[in-house]
């Protein structure tokens, strides 16, 4: 079932199940703002004073079972020191509950949420007269909390257990369905990316049960003390840690992007300084995972690339295009740092690019 199906033919009735199963108060349910290609459908609410969200799983990749995997994982970082958005049991002692909807199963799951707010809701101001180090290091220090914990995480049983990244992607990454033919240059680069990636080592220190989407959107800051809450784990996944270290790099080029090469280039050292530092805290970062991070900065722009490569035949959208354009010409050139400090990047029209050079 699809989603603007299900909103329209049983939104109503699937709240109705959720405020009685989850003793939610009705009159405080309303929609999330979700964003474009999100797989399930979020409530915000309240049981009694507490601020929750509900979440409802409509997708048949998403199994009891891997979401029964997803919050036992939520539960043991939260239960060795990990700020995160737990789940709470319903009337009938259940993290999960589910419902059906024309014969297909939805699964229901009700979070507290976080504390505080999101910093790209507060237009991406942090707390008053605190220097923006301490986010950064924060942000670092919870991701470098949970790398710690998953290597020693053990999930309840077989049964019980997440996917690994490539798994939990597949979807995307049928690169001859996905990339068109008139790109082949861009299909062999990404095989070659994905190639790379699977023939990497495997180890306790480097490789493990991620949260998988870790950034700016996903975590709530108290702006009393600083303290992240980190929240949707939907994606979480077994994959190498330098690609949530490689989020991270991502995730600071927004405050950068509109300045000069030399500008970028101080300011994304400086971040990530602050970043590893604070990741340094909870777990000792090898060499080689650091040396791994530009490859998964990579990934991420495929990433970015699998998403957008649909558009590709709507003419009208002209800074789409131009964006894609960019991608493109960053995945055949092999450019790194996402053409960040190239001077294919122009900070007057950032990631956009009008014709191939």
């Amino acid at each position: 079932m699809n989603r603007q199906k299900l909103i329209e033919k049983h939104e109503i009735g699937l709240l109705d199940h959720a405020v009685r199963l989850f003793d939610l108060n009705s009159e405080k349910i309303s929609p999330f703002e979700s964003y474009e290609g999100c797989r399930n459908l979020v409530y915000e609410g309240k049981k009694g004073e507490l601020s929750v969200i509900l979440r409802v799983s409509y997708h048949q990749d998403r199994t009891r079972e891997q979401i029964q995997a997803e919050l036992d994982f939520i539960n043991y970082l939260a239960a060795n020191g990990v700020k995160a958005a737990v789940p709470l049991y319903s009337k009938n002692g259940r993290f999960v509950e589910e419902i059906s909807f024309e014969g297909l199963p939805t699964y229901l799951v009700c979070f507290k949420k976080g504390v505080g707010m999101r910093v790209p809701d507060n237009d991406y101001r942090y707390r008053e007269g605190v220097p923006l180090e301490e986010y950064y290091q924060n942000w670092g220090n919870i991701l470098g909390q949970m790398h710690r914990l998953s290597q020693v995480y053990q999930p309840p049983s077989p049964d019980v257990a997440r996917p690994d990244w490539f798994e939990i992607h597949a979807d995307k990454l049928d690169i001859e369905e996905m990339v068109p033919e008139e790109l082949p240059i861009v299909r062999e680069c990404i095989h070659a990316l994905l190639n790379a990636i699977r023939g990497l080592s495997r180890d306790d220190r480097s490789y493990g049960l991620i949260h998988g989407d870790y950034n700016d959107g996903n975590f709530t800051v108290d702006y009393n003390n600083g303290d992240i809450t980190v929240f949707d784990f939907d994606d979480c996944c077994y994959f190498w840690h330098a690609y949530e270290l490689a989020a991270a790099w991502e995730g600071g080029i927004g405050r950068t992007m509109f300045a000069g090469l030399e500008a970028r280039k101080g300011f994304m050292d400086h971040y990530m300084e602050n970043v590893l530092k604070g990741y340094a805290r909870e777990n000792r970062i090898t060499d080689r995972c650091l040396e791994k991070i530009p490859l998964f900065i990579k990934l991420i722009q495929v990433e970015e690339f699998l998403h957008f490569v649909q558009y590709i035949h709507n003419r009208e959208d002209v800074e789409v295009q131009q964006h894609l354009n960019y991608l493109i010409a960053c995945i055949e050139q092999d450019l790194p740092y996402m053409g960040f400090f190239d001077p294919i990047f122009s900070p007057k029209k950032p990631f956009l690019l009008e014709k191939f050079p």
